[in-house]
């Protein structure tokens, strides 16, 4: 298929998530014409506001769009009138509901309905789908090896049949990761005689960094992986003991720059690939504070404690990441180093008294 550069139209959905909203800045800054799609015309708003603010100079190329149920046959219709390619970060979830259904069925028909409005478009090339590890295996209960491309976590589908709502709502959601993504590579293949497009699919792992968002007004406002992140090391008190021992994490600048060279490359098409920058402790996090002297008042740990490796864990490799995307993955120092400066902006680390 044919490659997408500036100044092609892309359209970003779930564009005011964490990944979401740092991809189009990204696109912006790289020289892209934007779509973002959000899911009210109030979140539209803001994201075109936070366009104005952080990138004044491409105001005229960027578009928000609503929809307000992406499963809805034709939702994304107009949205794609021109578009050349698509990063879908957008996965809904259900809490109202302990029914697997409540998960499932929305992210599945979510990632069927842009396929289905790309089949009927003329222009899309290619489209990237945002799915995770939890896609290939749980990193929890995942026997302790190295996972790849190839692995797919059909375990957890099976809990969740088996278990029903009596599931775990984790259990729930990485089995909607699963099926959407099994969903997506189903439609390509059923549709791939007429298909004027090609997929690729970017399996992210825990993904940390600062937030794109400056209208957030404090850190109970975050959610997902930010929150964890802050809680983990920033709240007070601090957690009596910090699980998972070893994470498998990513920049979320990282995940923006995988996204969108898989637009670009045209190796990606076909794909499926894993974004994992590295495997750290959170005793590794504070080694990294305590080195770079960021936030003096975070817990003193000792450093040969932190140079232990990981007892043995699931990994999920990222050589066919660098190969494909030639990605240089950020390190602990450099992402620690990036949350502080993010948070210290907002004043949320002022009950640590950071010293400046």
């Amino acid at each position: 298929m044919p490659t997408i550069s500036a100044p092609a139209t892309v359209l970003v959905t779930g564009a005011n998530g964490f990944i979401g909203l740092w991809t189009v800045l990204d696109l912006l800054a790289r020289g892209y014409t934007v779509r973002g799609m959000a899911l009210s015309s109030s979140k539209v708003d803001a994201l075109e506001a936070i366009v104005r603010r952080k990138h004044p100079e491409a105001k005229d190329r960027f578009k928000g769009y609503v929809v307000e149920d992406i499963t809805k046959d034709g939702a994304f219709d107009q949205a794609l009138e021109g578009v050349d390619g698509v990063i879908h970060t957008a996965s809904p979830l259900s809490s109202s509901s302990n029914y697997p259904k409540a998960f499932i069925k929305p992210a599945v028909q979510g990632t069927v309905s842009i396929l289905e409005s790309a089949m009927r478009s003329a222009s899309v090339k290619r489209v990237v789908i945002v799915s995770s590890i939890v896609a290939m295996a749980d990193s929890s209960v995942a026997p302790p090896r190295t996972y790849t491309e190839e692995d797919w976590n059909d375990r957890v589908v099976k809990v969740v049949q088996e278990q029903g709502k009596d599931a775990p709502s984790k259990a729930k959601y990485d089995a909607s990761k699963v099926l959407a993504e099994r969903a997506a590579w189903d439609f390509v293949d059923r549709h791939k005689a007429e298909a004027r497009f090609d997929l690729s699919v970017v399996n992210p792992a825990w993904v940390f960094g600062p937030v794109a968002d400056d209208t957030l007004p404090s850190p109970a406002s975050l959610s997902g992986t930010p929150l964890y992140f802050y809680n983990m090391l920033f709240a007070r008190p601090a957690p009596r003991e910090r699980f998972p021992a070893c994470t498998n994490w990513v920049h979320v600048r990282d995940v923006s720059e995988m996204l969108i060279r898989a637009l670009e490359v045209p190796e990606a098409g076909g794909e499926r690939i894993i974004a994992n920058g590295h495997v750290s402790t959170w005793t590794q996090w504070l080694l990294a504070n305590q080195t770079l002297e960021l936030v003096p008042q975070l817990d003193t740990v000792d450093p040969t404690e932190a140079e232990k490796p990981c007892a043995p864990h699931a990994y999920f490799a990222n050589e066919k990441s660098k190969r494909i995307f030639g990605i240089k993955y950020r390190g602990v120092s450099e992402t620690f180093a990036d949350v502080v400066d993010d948070f210290r902006a907002r004043g949320w680390l002022q009950h640590l008294q950071v010293e400046g």
